[in-house]
């Protein structure tokens, strides 16, 4: 579809629109991280709106975001994602379809040869596929193929052991002497050291990338002693650089930094401090970021970063670049492409057609409640998102979520957590177990453990063939049987591959679930005896279970007539 006039101006009115109209037979899956994580995704109401990556966006948007949509009959539909200003929704209010528009108006990055803010193009091109497929499966296959794979697995320390972060009981205040006794808790308690990851306001300014010297006195040394404690260290950046710090003094000198807004240092964000904005679209910028990056590694010994924001939301509008960009998702491609992926031990928040990265791609912040709003409900639908829209390396969030508003959780919520988290590619600690309850503690170590006798045999194979064919390690339940109608909305299950089905309990309160085994054999895997094989089950099949606290289901296929 395309919409030409016959000089550049400024339009009021959307250039072109297309709806798909939602068959109630049906269920849909891709799309995008939702801030109410909904599987599947007709459940969701996806308010019409600009569809590039968001910090919690107007219309719900998150972090991770894709531009194609597969349906439980076969259906794929893709959107180019370099489409100029390119809107969608789905399902939103009083109307049952699915729409893609690029508009001419909208939130953060507009055309910065716009004085209203509006788009400025002569034509503007929305160009759709849609292709009918035998199945879900043999679609999500579809929409992967054209998709970069990384070709690489990310460091195996990742998969072997696990991420401790300060950031959810420290936040901001996290200072050298936290940082060493977390290290020194998680071996005095029996866990393995993995990587420690610093989160913010370890530096003074940001930008700088100069640890406090009121907070970290002795930086090198603390990462050497973190070092001889068994863990490897990351340290959270961002693309911002405050206003105050030298490094934006340089930058600004350099050209390097985006322009734009009233006045031109205005950018929103999540803190209080002026910051302004890196330039991604210039090299010379990018290669004095990765620089930077590259010394403070060699001059302090931190071994990786945790790469926060690259959203393009946070530009400000009418943002000038260096080069003009083509669709505001390309800022994010930019940081991860560019930046991030200078550095194997590393992981992103912010994607959109990045799955050529081979570090991890985490989920969002996570709030400490129970529900689908962000909470624990929300940690699986958004791991099978994940994986239709090609990440397969999916980081959860801590478990036990943030902590943040004086949260803190109980004894289930956290073993709940830990019992769905530990079996998905990575696992993330920051609030220590030990300081919820010696039951949580007992539970989240066994969960650990369950993890090193189930996943980790399977691990090495499943994320070589995910970093050459973007095949996911966590799969629907649809996956192991795609023309079986009861796995298009199991919402708290998950695959490991094709014989290793995990279930999780998210529902507070709950002793027992029901879980769904498709069609062949199964036997229940039990923790201190192995796989049980006096009660086989007989698939395809509902079952109860008996799910104490203690407990996390997981069955493993014997035999498969598939």
């Amino acid at each position: 579809m395309t919409s030409a006039s016959d000089d550049l101006v400024d339009l009021p009115i959307p250039a072109a629109e297309l709806t798909v109209e939602l068959d109630s037979g049906s269920h849909w899956y891709g799309g995008a991280h939702l801030l109410r994580q909904l599987w599947p995704l007709e459940r969701a109401n996806w308010e019409v709106g600009p569809l590039y990556p968001f910090d919690h966006g107007p219309n719900g948007l998150g972090s991770v975001v894709g531009t194609h949509w597969v349906n439980s009959r076969g259906l794929l539909v893709a959107v180019d994602p370099e489409t100029p200003m390119l809107h969608a929704g789905l399902n939103a209010p009083l109307e049952q379809r699915s729409t893609f528009t690029p508009r001419y108006f909208g939130v953060g990055v507009q055309h910065k040869k716009s004085v209203s803010g509006m788009g400025y193009y002569d034509i503007c091109v929305l160009r759709v596929a849609v292709s009918a497929h035998s199945d879900v499966r043999t679609a999500t296959l579809a929409a992967l193929s054209p998709l970069q794979s990384p070709h690489q697995m990310p460091p195996a320390v990742f998969f072997q052991r696990s991420i401790w972060t300060t950031w959810a009981t420290s936040h901001a205040d996290i200072t050298q002497s936290d940082t060493v006794a977390l290290a020194e808790a998680v071996i005095q308690n029996g866990f393995q050291p993995g990587v420690l990851e610093i989160d913010d306001r370890w530096q003074s300014r940001y930008g700088d990338l100069k640890f406090d010297s009121l907070k970290f006195p002795h930086p090198k040394q603390m990462i050497e002693q973190l070092h001889e404690l068994g863990f490897l260290v990351t340290l959270w950046v961002m693309p911002f650089l405050q206003e105050s710090s030298s490094a934006c003094s340089e930058a600004k000198r350099l050209g390097y930094l985006v322009d734009g807004g009233k006045p031109p240092s205005i950018l929103r964000w999540w803190g209080t401090q002026p910051v302004r904005a890196i330039d991604l679209t210039n090299d010379e910028a990018v290669e004095w970021f990765v620089r930077r990056l590259q010394k403070l590694q060699l001059e302090i010994g931190v071994d990786g970063f945790k790469f926060d924001a690259g959203e393009p939301c946070f530009l400000p509008k009418g943002a000038l670049t260096r080069r003009q960009l083509r669709y505001p998702g390309e800022y994010t491609q930019l940081w991860v492409h560019k930046v991030a992926s200078c550095f194997p031990l590393s992981e992103v928040r912010s994607s959109m057609w990045t799955s050529g990265y081979g570090g991890l791609v985490r989920m969002g912040d996570r709030d400490t409640v129970w529900g689908v709003e962000n909470g624990l409900q929300s940690l699986i639908p958004a791991l099978l998102t994940s994986a239709v829209l090609g990440y397969p390396f999916t980081l959860p969030d801590m478990v036990g979520g943030n902590a943040y508003w004086g949260q803190f959780p109980d004894t289930e919520l956290m073993i709940r957590w830990a019992q769905a988290s530990v079996l998905m590619p990575v696992v993330q600690w920051s609030i220590p177990p030990w300081k919820v309850s010696i039951e949580a503690k007992e539970a989240c170590f066994a969960a650990q453990r369950i993890r090193e006798k189930v996943l980790l045999p399977r691990i090495e194979k499943l994320a070589a063939s995910a970093a050459t064919s973007l095949l996911p390690i966590c799969r629907p339940i649809w996956w192991l049987d795609p023309l079986d109608p009861e796995t298009f909305c199991i919402d708290d299950q998950f695959a490991i591959g094709v014989d290793v089905v995990v279930a999780p309990v998210v529902q507070q309160g709950a002793r027992e679930r029901r879980v769904y085994l498709p069609r062949g054999q199964w036997l229940e895997w039990r923790d201190i005896a192995g796989i049980d094989h006096c009660q086989p089950h007989t698939g395809p099949c509902w079952i109860v279970v008996e799910a104490p606290l203690q407990k996390l289901p997981i069955f493993v296929l014997v035999h498969s007539d598939n």
